[in-house]
Order: structure tokens, then C-alpha cells, then sequence
């Protein structure tokens, strides 16, 4: 593998604001004789109740993953990004088309052809991959390392990236691990809005 080699993809920070407004509706004075004050909230007066929106819904293989957890969504992610099947993926950026729903969709927009070349994989690897049917399968791991320090709506980390290579019978072609410098921003929930492969 090419020490040297670098892959860096960035998303604009997308700023997400959300203004709840309560609308309360004013009780003024009525000749009615009645008193409005005194009758309780659930006997069909005024209501309002703030809750927060219940996440998106993401695609099956991510149902167990906690949007607003940064680092699980980046595991996530990394893992179907560099997770392949070559016999059928005509390049790398099928794992980018099947992580979409947790990356910034800018990001994501800005970047698809990138995303083709994101791994040090060659050519030759990628077509031996597709003659022997093989299954490239991701395992990733936010590591220790050093990283910027955290914001509110902005975090970064090193995550580790195992892949493996294994045919049908289960023979193992190859296994390498590279490091992925991602940042996550909150657009509501976490999204991967940034990565650098070295």
C-alpha cells in the first residue's frame, strides 16, 4: 500500500436551524359572564405540546444505528462506504451510494465521483475481486488518535478501517486496514460530512 496516498473529500458545513413557534391564542375579556381561566386545559381549551421530531428512517442495514450518536453513525457509514461486492459494484462508489443516508447530501452530491476512487484499491485488485465472486466486507473502529477538539455541531475523528476480501468458500484474498480522517456535523441529526483515506 501507498503510504503517500491520500484521499480527501469535504462537504460545505451546512448550517441547520430550527425555530419552533408557539402560537398561544389570546383570551380576552368576554361579557359572557363566564369564566374561561377556570376551566381545565384538556376540557377542550388551547393546547400545545413541544416535542422533538422523531429521526429520519433510515434503510434496514441501519436500523440499529443511533442518529444522534456521531461516532456510531460514522462506524456506520465507514463500514458500508468501504464494503463491496466487485462481481456486481461497477466501482467503490457503490459502498458511497449504499452509505447516502448517512452522509450531509451535500456531501454526498459534491463528491460521487470521488467517491470511485476513495480506497487504495487498483484496477487489477478490483477485477480479481470480480473473478472470483469475492465479498469485500468493511470492519471499522473509531480509534484514540488526536483529533480536533469537539463543537456543538461538529465533531472529528480517526476511524480505523479493516477490509477483507473472502470468496464463496470462505478463503480470505485479501486484508488491509486504512485510516479515515471523518468529521460528522448535526444537521438535525449526525451526519458524515467530510473524509480524508490515508
Amino acid at each position: 500500500m501507498n503510504r503517500h496516498h491520500s484521499r480527501t473529500i469535504r462537504g460545505g458545513v451546512a448550517a441547520a436551524m430550527v425555530t419552533v413557534a408557539l402560537l398561544a391564542a389570546g383570551c380576552g375579556s368576554s361579557d359572557d359572564g363566564h369564566d374561561h381561566a377556570a376551566e381545565p386545559m384538556d376540557s377542550g381549551g388551547p393546547t400545545a405540546a413541544l416535542t422533538t421530531p422523531p429521526p429520519p428512517q433510515l434503510p434496514e442495514q441501519f436500523s440499529g444505528v443511533d442518529q444522534n450518536d456521531p461516532e456510531a453513525v460514522m462506524v456506520a457509514a465507514a463500514q458500508a462506504l468501504f464494503s463491496y461486492t466487485p462481481a456486481t459494484d461497477p466501482t467503490q462508489a457503490a459502498g458511497a451510494d449504499r452509505a447516502a443516508a448517512l452522509l450531509d447530501e451535500r456531501f454526498y452530491a459534491e463528491n460521487k465521483a470521488a467517491f470511485s476512487v476513495l480506497a487504495p484499491i487498483t484496477g487489477a485488485q478490483w477485477d480479481r475481486w470480480a473473478s472470483a465472486n469475492a465479498t469485500v466486507t468493511a470492519r471499522a473502529a473509531v480509534t484514540g488518535d488526536n483529533h480536533p477538539p469537539d463543537a456543538p455541531a461538529r465533531i472529528s475523528r480517526v476511524v480505523a478501517v479493516t477490509q477483507t476480501a473472502t470468496t464463496p468458500a470462505g478463503a480470505v484474498l485479501d486484508e488491509s486496514t486504512v485510516a479515515v480522517y471523518m468529521s460528522a456535523t448535526r444537521l438535525g441529526v449526525w451526519r458524515v460530512s467530510a473524509l480524508t483515506v490515508r
